[in-house]
């Protein structure tokens, strides 16, 4: 007799999730043979071939954030020493004309210092701090997201949402209260010129004589609107309200407005991609709002029924605890998350595995299971 399950049934437990760590864990050996010690950036045919560079791009330091979580969960001397080794490589970057830099740095190196107290990696992210606070404009009352790594050619007037949460992260990692006042100037910055009142976000904008006016729709781009979740999140930890009540509202309007365990790329484009990704970075957001709202159990039963979904689908490649009505790819390698959406060309975006959506979907398993803090990525 066929029955349907409780929803609770369909929740990872804690070992479903170590397992799923192992996978993962696993897969990263892969990624790196194939990439022959290159930064593997994205892989568009469900992990067979990557897409590398010898720099990193903006996805450097995510690379560096796995092998930092791998080490700290395995206690292994080795990964750490390879964690190191990534870390060191991403000096290169320090002087890129970039906000993106916060991403490279918060990841890659102040991670290191943070779960191991690395000296290294500390001395590369004061360096990193202190690159960025150079940028800072106090015409614009932020740091500009830049013309390098994928920036715009009008860059140096922009603000972007993807950086929010790891640019306050890595300033308020500075024993300088400058720096810090630095990224709440910036924080209010982004919330002047990307919040809408119902808590939807725009995803970027750019400065005029009339002041920052948006690039888009506000709400419509599923990880525009995670960024700003998990953004909000880490400065409602380090600041309070009303920080905390902005958090909430963006948490409210992806509820309201993506209903559905895994949401659409964007909104108004519900014919094309799912974007799994995007529920990753917002379930981190969830879990680390969690943690200052223990009363609020919704954020983080959210949280861990969006990672439940997004491992129990055929999106992530090797889970045979649960069958679904989807077929996996049948030359994907175990442990594939290829579930982000990603620009591979100036007007194609399509589904890959990359470096950045491996980190936060181990990051949020991690979370859920208690082995990190959630606010910490």
């Amino acid at each position: 007799m066929t029955t349907t399950l409780d929803v609770d049934d369909r929740l990872l437990s804690a070992k479903e999730m170590t397992d799923v760590l192992e996978l993962m864990f696993r897969r990263m050996k892969t990624i790196d043979s194939a990439c022959a010690g290159d930064f593997p950036l994205y892989s568009a045919d469900y992990g067979a071939t990557w897409t590398a560079s010898s720099g990193g791009s903006w996805m450097g330091g995510f690379w560096g954030a796995c092998w930092w979580l791998r080490a700290k969960m395995t206690e292994s001397a080795d990964d750490q020493r390879k964690a190191a080794q990534i870390c060191q490589r991403l000096a290169a970057k320090i002087p890129a004309d970039s906000g993106y830099r916060s991403l490279i740095f918060w990841y890659g190196a102040a991670l290191g210092e943070i779960w191991f107290r690395d000296t290294q990696a500390r001395a590369l992210t004061l360096r990193s701090i202190t690159a960025l606070a150079h940028s800072f404009n106090p015409k614009l009352n932020c740091i500009p997201l830049g013309t390098a790594m994928g920036g715009l050619a009008k860059g140096d007037q922009s603000i972007s949402i993807d950086n929010f949460a790891a640019l306050i992260q890595l300033l308020c990692s500075s024993e300088q209260s400058l720096h810090h006042y630095m990224a709440q100037y910036h924080a209010e910055t982004t919330l002047a010129a990307c919040r809408r009142s119902n808590g939807a976000f725009h995803a970027s904008a750019y400065f005029t004589e009339r002041g920052f006016q948006a690039d888009d729709q506000a709400g419509l781009w599923s990880r525009g609107q995670a960024w700003a979740m998990l953004g909000l999140s880490r400065a409602a930890a380090r600041w309070g309200e009303p920080y905390v009540s902005h958090a909430k509202a963006a948490c409210a309007y992806w509820q309201s407005s993506r209903p559905d365990d895994l949401p659409f790329n964007r909104l108004d484009r519900m014919e094309q991609f799912e974007d799994p990704s995007a529920a990753v970075i917002a379930s981190l957001a969830m879990l680390s709002l969690a943690r200052l709202l223990p009363e609020e159990k919704t954020w983080r039963n959210q949280a861990h029924r969006q990672i439940s979904a997004i491992i129990r689908s055929h999106y992530f490649t090797g889970f045979l605890a649960d069958s679904t009505e989807r077929t996996q790819p049948e030359n994907a390698s175990t442990g594939v998350f290829w579930g982000c959406c990603y620009k591979t060309k100036p007007d194609e975006e399509t589904l890959v595995e990359s470096a950045w959506g491996n980190f936060f979907l181990m990051a949020a398993l991690a979370a859920l299971t208690g082995f990190i803090d959630p606010r910490h990525c």
